[in-house]
């Protein structure tokens, strides 16, 4: 008996296992695209990329120091560097010394640096986050879409049913001749289509499947399972009006965001060329000592002869073929560049928030129609298969009011989670990405 439950264990654990790493949510497979996906990878490195500029530019702005180590051999009539006497025979020496030096002042070209790399950061790291928002609606509005199809599959199986069970009445009454042969024929022709499109939304089901694999760059298996996500079946309207909506994006979409950054970033970039302008004044620093192969011993040479250093430089720019002067103009030049690119951003964005908005509206309010319409159909229905089934209808009358339902049901699916997408849409350009 203990072999057969250590048997059983080591059976069903692996399946178990497969089963659910087969098994995918929405949260699973955002997690996975945005982990795999190039563009955003590639974004990161940007990132780091910028943060690595940005401590640059804070490190430029400390003391450096050098050391320095030299060895020479000196042949003919020579200078002794620890005397300054010319020595008219070969010999060897040596000289060792650390140097270094701080920048006093630039014209705040450093400082100003450090805050435009520390806004390239900023810009960067939202220029990133957009990349990850745009992945998670993409993903979002896939799923909703298989789930879409699924429904379509479910309404076309349920079609196809009813069919059938028509289809098989009717031959039974075909075969004693109580109806005309038409009537059979016209409903075994319905039941063939309505099969022929349950194939077709199968396959709009496993295409949808394959493109979340797209997402996720990962290869397509058919035992994955994607677990429904919730969606009510009674939708609610989304009351949040456009200028609302417009004034939250401006403080919580990225592509925004990072519009702003990249602003603010090229003022702080006119002020740091602005500052090379200026006279720079450096602090330095350096001590050292040498030897020569003749004066005796090296240790008490680089004892005695050690010396230090220490002194201010000051550099004035006069004339260096209006480099700096041209550093400036084309500093103005990214300042404006950024300044209408933060207005055409803005802009496209009240732009994308409206139509969404718009578009949104509309949705719900067709989605409240087609509710309106497959509650009139089914009204209909119900008539008039008492009707066809009593035998007071034929099966063209009775096919027509069918086809007329089965098509309202179609695009009541279809309006239902069209209206999702554009909620979708509009609550990501406000920063909104809940699955």
């Amino acid at each position: 008996m203990k072999f057969f439950f250590i048997g059983f264990f080591l059976i069903t654990v692996p399946v178990m296992a497969r089963a659910q790493r087969n098994h995918y949510t929405l949260e699973t497979c955002i997690d996975m695209a945005l982990k795999n996906n190039l563009q955003i990878a590639l974004a990161g490195n940007q990132l780091e990329r910028a943060a690595i500029g940005h401590r640059q530019a804070w490190l430029n702005m400390l003391p450096d120091l050098n050391a320095a180590a030299s060895h020479g051999w000196f042949f003919g009539r020579s200078i002794d560097k620890t005397t300054n006497d010319y020595v008219d025979k070969s010999f060897y020496s040596g000289n060792y010394n650390l140097s270094g030096g701080l920048p006093v002042f630039q014209g705040l070209a450093l400082q100003h640096t450090v805050r435009q790399a520390a806004m390239n950061v900023a810009a960067t790291k939202m220029s990133w986050q957009q990349q990850k928002d745009n992945m998670t609606l993409n993903m979002i509005l896939a799923y909703l879409q298989l789930m879409n199809f699924e429904d379509l599959l479910v309404q076309n199986t349920e079609q196809a049913a009813l069919s059938e069970r028509q289809m098989k009445r009717l031959k039974d009454m075909n075969d004693q001749g109580a109806i005309a042969p038409s009537d059979f024929f016209d409903i075994r022709g319905q039941f063939a289509g309505d099969e022929a499109s349950v194939i077709n939304v199968k396959r709009d089901v496993e295409t949808a499947k394959i493109n979340i694999c797209a997402l996720m760059n990962i290869p397509y298996d058919t035992a994955m399972v994607f677990e429904r996500m919730p969606a009510t079946e009674v939708l609610q309207k989304n009351t949040i009006d456009a200028a609302t909506a417009y004034n939250t994006a401006l403080e919580h979409f990225a592509g925004v965001q990072a519009a702003d950054y990249t602003l603010k970033s090229a003022g702080y970039g006119l002020k740091a060329a602005r500052g090379k302008l200026f006279p720079s004044l450096g602090f330095g620093y350096g001590f050292g000592s040498s030897y020569t192969q003749f004066n005796g011993n090296i240790g008490n040479q680089l004892k005695n002869n050690f010396g230090r250093n220490l002194g201010f430089s000051l550099s004035i720019p006069i004339f260096g073929n209006l480099q700096l002067r041209n550093s400036v103009r084309l500093a103005k030049l990214d300042l404006k560049d950024a300044r209408l690119q933060n207005t055409s951003a803005k802009t496209a964005l009240q732009q994308n928030i409206q139509t969404a908005y718009v578009n949104m509206n509309a949705a719900y309010e067709r989605y409240k129609k087609l509710q309106e319409r497959v509650q009139a159909l089914q009204q209909s229905y119900q008539a008039a298969e008492a009707r066809f089934t009593v035998g007071t209808w034929n099966s063209v009358e009775y096919l027509t009011v069918k086809n007329n339902l089965d098509r309202a049901n179609v695009d009541l699916i279809g309006g239902k989670y069209e209206y999702l997408l554009r909620v979708k849409i509009y609550n990501y350009y406000q920063g909104i990405n809940e699955p």
